[in-house]
């Protein structure tokens, strides 16, 4: 027990602390317990304490989704300096990094998750000093949290001295390793590390120790993410070559920028593993629309070939029946008031091409000239 709260298993631990999974018996629920390593701290006993000290006020004053939230804090008496952190399961940035580098996806998430947090921090006049996979949080659910405040610096807080290196050279700004200067373009020089690892899977500074890492972060500069990871777009290495400038001012001037602007440079990446649909169902569809609509043109198009037609049928009767008298046959020849009457509905019907619809089609004036159309003699007797 620490306080209140019942130990389960150690979840990890560092140089500074060890890092416990418990639980609340009062809340019902999981908390993470972060416990100082005294016998580790030797003479430097009293600056540990401080730097817990200044985690606690760091991580008390600030509520944020994208920064992992504080409960208590504490002093057992065999232990020592204790905090109560909310519990985020899943695995830190470093461990999933150690099994493969990130997908797309992931990467653009874990960029905005901790821009987010740190535009906040920065905010509220908090630097971190210590951006690093190690103190980022993968939930399952796709939450992004940043951990660990041992080191940033709180206003009215003196932790450090001036000149005074802190945090891991791997990440770590050049102003910081050489002047022990820093600031919040500090922290985006560190995220920036950070993201070009987890896109490429190597380390933009490495080395096997901390004196040729610390080198080669102030006077090398990283090979192109490209290089490594070839058909990348242009924009992505155009991206690291300003997120790891060796000029504070040459860098992004908030961490969002940084997050956006890679975001950005890998939208053809994105594309090109999951192609956008460029024709829509509503476009495809146009033609089939237009087909509807040329139907009911065509059909009032053939309401107007009626009149045609019926006087066609008309001269073919009357020259049938020329033909009749010509050769000494007596049909029953039409008058020529029945030929001068209006069609009746049958007959209209029975016309080629004519549509029932067309019902207000019915002649106002006779369809044919007064006079027959074919003038023949008087019937013989």
């Amino acid at each position: 027990m620490i306080g209140r709260y019942q130990l389960a298993r150690l979840l990890g631990e560092g140089a500074m602390g060890r890092v416990y999974l418990a639980t609340d018996p009062e809340l019902g629920r999981d908390v993470a317990i972060k416990v100082l390593r005294l016998d580790q701290a030797g003479s430097a006993r009293d600056a540990y304490i401080a730097r817990f000290r200044n985690e606690a006020r760091a991580a008390a004053r600030f509520n944020h989704p994208n920064v992992v939230s504080v409960h208590d804090a504490g002093v057992d008496a065999t232990l020592g300096p204790y905090l109560i952190y909310e519990f985020i399961p899943g695995l830190t940035l470093r461990a999933t990094l150690d099994r493969a580098r990130l997908d797309t996806a992931t990467l653009v998430r874990v960029a905005k998750g901790v821009a987010s947090a740190l535009d906040a921090l920065h905010g509220a006049r908090i630097v971190h000093r210590d951006v690093k996979p190690d103190n980022i949080l993968l939930a399952p659910d796709g939450r992004v949290k940043l951990t660990d405040f041992g080191i940033a610096r709180v206003p009215d807080v003196a932790l450090t001295r001036d000149g005074q290196f802190l945090g891991t050279p791997a990440y770590a700004a050049p102003e910081a390793i050489a002047k022990g200067e820093y600031g919040q373009r500090g922290d985006l020089f560190s995220l920036a590390a950070v993201l070009y690892e987890a896109l490429t899977g190597t380390r933009p500074f490495p080395g096997d120790d901390a004196v040729t890492v610390s080198y080669a972060v102030v006077n090398d500069v990283p090979r192109l993410a490209s290089e490594l990871m070839p058909g990348l777009p242009a924009g992505v290495d155009e991206v690291f070559v300003r997120g790891l400038s060796k000029e504070p001012e040459h860098r992004y001037a908030t961490a969002r920028e940084l997050a956006d602007a890679l975001t950005l440079a890998l939208l053809p990446a994105a594309r090109s593993v999951a192609p956008v649909m460029v024709a829509s169902p509503e476009r495809s569809a146009i033609p089939a629309r237009r087909a509807q609509t040329q139907r009911p043109l065509s059909a009032s198009k053939s309401h107007h070939s009626v009149v045609p037609a019926v006087m066609a049928a008309l001269a073919i009767v009357g020259a049938a029946v020329y033909a009749a008298r010509q050769i000494g046959s007596t049909p029953e020849v039409p008058t020529t008031a029945a030929m001068q009457a209006p069609l009746t509905a049958p007959q209209l019907a029975a016309v080629p091409g004519f549509r029932s619809a067309s019902q207000r089609l019915r002649a106002r004036r006779p369809l044919v000239p007064a006079a027959p159309l074919v003038a023949h003699p008087a019937p013989r007797r």
